[in-house]
Order: C-alpha cells, then sequence, then structure tokens
C-alpha cells in the first residue's frame, strides 16, 4: 500500500487523501497515518508544484559539465562555489569523464554562456554547456519555444513560491497567507494552471528509501546523429523508474534520468533502453548531490532563497 501511495503522490501531490482511500480499499484515516508514517522515516520528503521555469521569467535551462585541469580545485571546492552562484540550481558529483554537473536557469542562452567562461577562468576547469530543448516530466512537457511569460501578479508569485514549499498547503492556509479570499486563490491557480505556469504538482521521495539508492543518468545518441523525440519516451514499456526525459543541444541530443536498486539494475536499463530506442546509450552515475534547490522559492532578483546559500552543508552521499 505504501508503494502505491508513493507513486500516486508523486503523479499528483495533491490527489484528496479520500481518493487514494478509495483506490487501495482503505479509510481515510488509514491513508493519513500512513502518510504520515513515511514522512517521520525520510521516505517522503515534501509536497512541491511543478512549474516551467519560462513562465516566470528564466526560459534557458543549461547543463555545464564541468572537469578540472591540472590543480584546479578539489571536487567539493567546486561544488562550493557553485553554491555561491544564484543562477546555478543543483550540483552532483558524476562516475564518467564529466566529473562535475551543473544545472542552471537563466534569461538568455547568452547569460548562460557568459557564466560558462567565468566559470572556466575561476575554477580553472574545461566547462562545455548544453541547452535543455525540451523537457518531459511524467505527463508534462515544455520547451524555451512554447514557453511565453505571462503577465504575474505579486500574489501569483507568492503563491507559487508557498507551494513550492509546500505542494499540498490548503487553500485556507494560502488564503491567509496571501491575504486573499479562498475563492480568489482557488481561481488564481485555476488562471495560473490554464497558463501553463503550472504544469502540476508532485512528491519528493527519497528514492533509496524505496530500495532504489542508484541514480542514473543515460546520456542518449540516435544512431542517425538525430536527436530522439522526448515524446518516445512516454511510449516506453517497462521503464516505470525513468523521471525525467530531455533534449539537448550539443553531441548528448537526449538524457534521460532513473533510479535503480544497483549498478548492475541500471546497466540492464541502458541496454533495453538502446533496444526500444534504436540507440547509442552510455550511462553514468551520480556519486553525490552536491545541493539541489530547483524547487526553492526564487527572489524577485533571482536569487535563491534557500538555506544553502547562507550555511553550505555537507557534501550528501546519493541514498
Amino acid at each position: 500500500m505504501d508503494r502505491f501511495l508513493i507513486d500516486a503522490l508523486v503523479q499528483n501531490g495533491r490527489v484528496p487523501f479520500t481518493t487514494l482511500a478509495a483506490q487501495v480499499g482503505v479509510s481515510g484515516t488509514t491513508v493519513c497515518r500512513r502518510l504520515a508514517a513515511l514522512e517521520r522515516r525520510g521516505v517522503i520528503r515534501g509536497y512541491t508544484v511543478v512549474v516551467d521555469p519560462g513562465t516566470l521569467g528564466e526560459p534557458t535551462t543549461a547543463l555545464f559539465s564541468i572537469k578540472p585541469r591540472g590543480q584546479a580545485p578539489a571536487r567539493r571546492s567546486i561544488a562550493d562555489r557553485l553554491r555561491r552562484l544564484p543562477q546555478i540550481t543543483a550540483s552532483f558529483t558524476m562516475s564518467g569523464d564529466r566529473p562535475n554537473i551543473a544545472v542552471g536557469r537563466f534569461t538568455s542562452p547568452e547569460k548562460a554562456e557568459s557564466l560558462a567562461a567565468r566559470l572556466r577562468d575561476d575554477l580553472s576547469a574545461r566547462v562545455n554547456i548544453d541547452f535543455v530543448l525540451e523537457t518531459r516530466l511524467g505527463d508534462a512537457v515544455w520547451s524555451p519555444d512554447s514557453t511565453t511569460a505571462p503577465a504575474l501578479r505579486d500574489t501569483d508569485r507568492t503563491l507559487i513560491d508557498l507551494l513550492m514549499m509546500d505542494g499540498r498547503a490548503s487553500l485556507d492556509s494560502l488564503a491567509k497567507k496571501t491575504h486573499l479570499s479562498k475563492s480568489t486563490v482557488h481561481k488564481r491557480l485555476q488562471v495560473l494552471q490554464e497558463r501553463g505556469v503550472i504544469r502540476g504538482y508532485t512528491t519528493l521521495v527519497d528514492s533509496g528509501a524505496l530500495g532504489l539508492p542508484v541514480t542514473a543518468v543515460f546520456a542518449i545518441k540516435s544512431n542517425a546523429a538525430t536527436a530522439v523525440e522526448p515524446s518516445k519516451f512516454g511510449k516506453l514499456h517497462g521503464f516505470p523508474e525513468i523521471l525525467a526525459c530531455y533534449t539537448l543541444s550539443g553531441r548528448r541530443s537526449s538524457v534521460a534520468v532513473g533510479t535503480y536498486r544497483d549498478i548492475a539494475a541500471a546497466r540492464t536499463a541502458a541496454d533495453r533502453l538502446g533496444e526500444q530506442l534504436h540507440t547509442v546509450v552510455n550511462v553514468d552515475f551520480v556519486l553525490a548531490t552536491d545541493f539541489d534547490r530547483h524547487q526553492w522559492p526564487r527572489h524577485r532578483g533571482g536569487g535563491q532563497q534557500c538555506p544553502y546559500d547562507e550555511a553550505p552543508g555537507d557534501l550528501q552521499p546519493v541514498r
């Protein structure tokens, strides 16, 4: 039952508990107790809203591959420096020939290229940059070309920030914190969904606690040297562990991310992916998540509003 509840909440972080109870065949109280237990154990880490960053004025998502030269800073030092950059939303220590991967959000490709040049000098490292051309997260799909930044009210941004912190926040709670009526909050959320700002809701889960401690990153390139359309990922059979898929610029035409019980299972999945998509698939592994703050609210000036900026923590091993 726990796994069913988790899977359902990953698909829709705001699904009513009464709906879950009816699907499982238990009482709503039982569902609440099971989820509370999963939260206490750290299996469920939180609930959040899925937002298209382009609608918030940051349509460019860039992937930086960082490889130190000679006496360049150690990996830990690189992660600490990246943490201080408000544009960088996540940093990972990887296996393979790209020891550090960083993800950033920008107002334009030129801004991302400018930061890449700074990183090359500041870190004494080789820095390659790819741009995300299309994102597929569950059933939600978006791209910079399909995104326009709608005129958002200040209260809209506040609602989004609150839902990033708690995707299951009640309408009553949101109304009190925004000084709006409950009906107005409900209407504004509907508008944000209709405009494509809010793409859905999900649940943050510790995959290691589910027996899937290995995070694999599949680099996928078509045998025909053309990009694999992200829509094909939605038609895959037998890959429920794939969390997200991206189409990239550069030599890695597509990337998929999944979680597995061990390295052997991930390598087997890479072989199966290659067969089903008729592609060349290479796999690297996330050795550690240095920080991941892409779901935290951002200040109006673009900076991250999260504890990492003030008090960098220890390198967190992948679980």
